[in-house]
């Protein structure tokens, strides 16, 4: 495997050392687990006076990046170039740093928001997709969907962690802060059943949950229950949403939005520092409608709609604005729209956008 390519920036060029080789045939036991700490407390929106916005911009090979102050439009201010096909990001929970898969490159780069420059881009497994940050600020977890195992690094160091070999390809990943041993994960590229599973951190045991037909997995805002969405490939659409107890890990519910399409959620530890202040809305992104649709989750139905562009797939938050922005990939935009109204405000064009993070910049 090649060595980590570090990013031309201020300081002094450091090298990594690439993960461990690891094949299909060589399974076993990780026999370090994962530091899982405190969370790390969100950071007070009333300190900030702007967010910084990050979108992979999939045809470009490049994370483009947007200002918005309060009341104001936002605006590019950047591209940052990373490696082929930037898709899924994360932002870390204290605001540090953003990260990105690059998918047809099997690296993933970390990006300083503040600088606005790739730091380091990590040689992963194949294909790399799901992404996602410990709710303590200090791990850094990246699925595969053509590898058997789960790569990790050392945030601030990126120094690669033992891998945890969980034996199947997989296609997203879900930490939930509430439970921060617990790392969900769907399964693609495998005809194995139970296709959504949780790796337990401290003691290394995977639960294989009795479903089929999963693509996305995500907490509830409260984190009380899972929802999953179905399918995931674009030309078969899937109505179908299951939801979860997570502390017994069963199917509690399966519901239908007919008409519907959904896909993703805005997900702790992953697009974003801040979210809706309103616990009992959520917001899912709708291929059909094309839409955000807006979810009265305990009551398990659709309270609003918001037509958007081809594609919409997923969704950061600002408080200082009350504004949500959620990328199109066919139409190439962000979408920044009203949480009191719930209306397209503005929006900025970007190709191919697809994952997206934001992060606060503080204040004069």
């Amino acid at each position: 495997m090649a060595a980590v390519v570090v990013a031309a920036c201020d300081a002094p060029a450091r090298e990594i050392a690439p993960l461990p080789n690891v094949t299909p045939g060589a399974i076993e036991a990780v026999t370090t687990p994962a530091p899982t700490g405190t969370p790390v407390p969100a950071p007070d929106p009333a300190l900030y006076a702007k967010l910084r916005v990050f979108v992979a911009s999939e045809s470009t090979d490049q994370v483009w990046v947007l200002d918005g102050a309060p009341g104001q439009p936002y605006a590019l201010v950047g591209k940052i170039g990373v490696g082929r096909m930037p898709h899924q990001m994360a932002t870390s929970p204290d605001g540090k740093w953003i990260a990105v898969n690059n998918r047809m490159a099997n690296t993933t780069s970390i990006i300083d928001p503040f600088a606005m420059k790739e730091l380091v881009r990590l040689p992963v497994g194949k294909q790399p997709h799901g992404i996602t940050f410990s709710p303590d600020a200090k791990t850094l977890f990246v699925a595969h969907e053509k590898d058997p195992w789960i790569a990790r690094f050392e945030v601030g160091t990126w120094k690669p962690l033992a891998p945890l070999m969980v034996g199947v390809p997989q296609h997203v990943l879900t930490i939930p802060t509430s439970r921060p041993n617990e790392l969900w994960f769907t399964l693609t590229n495998t005809s194995e059943g139970d296709v959504l599973r949780v790796y337990d951190l401290e003691t290394n045991k995977v639960t294989r949950i009795r479903i089929s037909d999963v693509h996305d997995a995500y907490f509830t805002p409260d984190e009380t229950e899972v929802w999953s969405s179905s399918s995931g490939f674009l030309d078969r659409p899937s109505d179908r949403m299951v939801i979860y107890d997570p502390v017994n890990k069963v199917v509690k519910q399966e519901i239908r939005f007919p008409g519907r399409y959904p896909f993703h959620t805005e997900k702790a530890n992953q697009d974003g520092t801040f979210f809706i202040a309103d616990k009992n809305v959520m917001v899912l992104s709708d291929h059909l409608g094309p839409s955000l649709l807006w979810i009265d989750w305990k009551e398990r139905r659709i309270i609003g709609e918001t037509t958007l562009g081809k594609q919409p797939f997923h969704t950061t938050y600002d408080p200082e604005g009350g504004r949500l922005l959620t990328t199109t990939n066919a139409d190439g935009m962000v979408n920044v729209i009203d949480v009191k109204t719930r209306a397209v405000v503005q929006k900025v064009p970007v190709p191919k956008a697809h994952g997206i993070g934001a992060v606060a910049l503080a204040g004069s």
